[in-house]
């Protein structure tokens, strides 16, 4: 079976997640797909839906999608944590009003 790649961009996991699930579910599912699964469901601390809503509002704080997309993925909750992905952010410093910004949407949207 050959691939052909129609578009690149970068996606928090809680979305591949669902997507993995969704080939699960229908059939078309591998032993590396499951274990993909597994090791998303075991990370993910948010929906699909909640990692693009935090996307959505650190849009105003954090204008890199790569950064974005990394911190919805890993749902940081301290702002240690937060400045540690921020530092891939080479092209912007970042107050501590803005790491606690972040903290607080983040913290809106983490399943407890």
């Amino acid at each position: 079976m050959s691939y052909r790649i129609v578009e690149l961009s970068s996606v928090p996991y809680a979305y591949v997640k669902e997507r993995l699930k969704a080939l699960i579910e229908s059939g078309n599912s591998s032993q590396t797909i499951q274990r993909a699964f597994d090791y998303l469901n075991a990370l993910s601390k948010c929906s699909s839906e909640d990692a693009n809503n935090v996307m959505e509002e650190l849009k105003d704080v954090v204008k890199n999608e790569d950064v974005r997309v990394v911190l919805s993925s890993v749902c940081p909750t301290t702002p240690d944590e937060v400045r540690t992905i921020l530092a891939m952010d080479t092209g912007k410093t970042y107050s501590p009003e803005d790491v606690d910004k972040i903290v607080q949407i983040i913290s809106k949207y983490i399943k407890t």
